[in-house]
């Protein structure tokens, strides 16, 4: 059974019960990971998956929360010769590219061999196999993020990465199966600091989204973990203008396609 396994549900400031956000999408022997933050080893251990079994790695955007354990992941693999492709926008890529190169773990007689696809404007499509597309489409949330739109037998299922409200995405997540998107905190904080409204989405505009996109099911995600409410706060906002599916996420949650 398919399944995709979201390993964390925070934000970049993590807390004891909710680390950075990242998932796991599993296929049967297929598995995909989005997103490599510093816990990633300890979440694939915590769900039995042996880490070096993993071949392909999405990445929504740079910023540390989302990158830095792709040097752990890297690293523990010392002398096996894997490859392991990498999908991400060329700001990534460059990144992951100078991380590597600092931490010596260039040489694939000792680490793993990095296989790079960059986004292309021209190719959405960037991964298929016999039951998955995946596709990549822009968000605003910094000059290199991205979300994702997986379609797993007619089903479609939406990972927005971190994005604030984007009817780019509302779009793409139309009649959507799943959605899974950025719901940093309530309201009340983005009318206090209003830098937040350029960069990730309140509960208020998430249910907003959830509405216009007609979403089956949704799952808000990263939530913020440096500021103080209460998940009953954040499904009151949602629910003044959404009534479909609803589930808060916790870490390791399994969703079955």
């Amino acid at each position: 059974m398919a399944k995709i396994v979201i390993l964390g549900t925070a934000g970049a400031v993590f807390s004891q019960k909710r680390n950075n956000t990242s998932f796991l999408l599993q296929n049967k022997k297929e598995l995909i990971l989005i997103d490599t933050p510093a816990c990633l080893l300890s979440k694939l251990d915590q769900i039995k998956i042996d880490f070096r079994n993993i071949r392909h790695i999405l990445f929504t955007h740079s910023h540390p929360d989302h990158l830095t354990g792709i040097i752990y992941l890297i690293h523990s693999q010392y002398g096996l010769k894997n490859r392991i492709h990498i999908y991400a926008s060329e700001n990534t890529i460059r990144l992951i590219k100078k991380i590597r190169k600092l931490f010596s773990l260039e040489d694939t007689e000792i680490y793993p061999e990095l296989i790079f696809h960059s986004f292309k404007k021209e190719r959405p499509v960037f991964y298929r196999s016999k039951d998955l597309l995946i596709y990549f489409f822009k968000t605003k949330h910094s000059s290199d993020s991205v979300g994702f739109k997986i379609i797993f037998k007619n089903k479609t299922i939406i990972i927005s990465g971190d994005s604030p409200f984007d009817q780019n995405i509302i779009k793409e997540a139309m009649n959507s199966f799943i959605l899974i998107y950025d719901c940093f905190a309530p309201e009340r904080f983005f009318k206090k600091y209003s830098l937040l409204n350029q960069k990730h989405t309140s509960s208020l505009n998430l249910g907003k989204i959830a509405s216009l996109s007609k979403t089956k099911l949704l799952i808000p995600i990263h939530f913020s973990g440096e500021l103080k409410y209460s998940f009953q706060e954040i499904i009151k906002e949602i629910r003044e203008n959404y009534s479909g599916r609803l589930i808060i996420p916790e870490d390791l949650m399994v969703i079955s396609l």
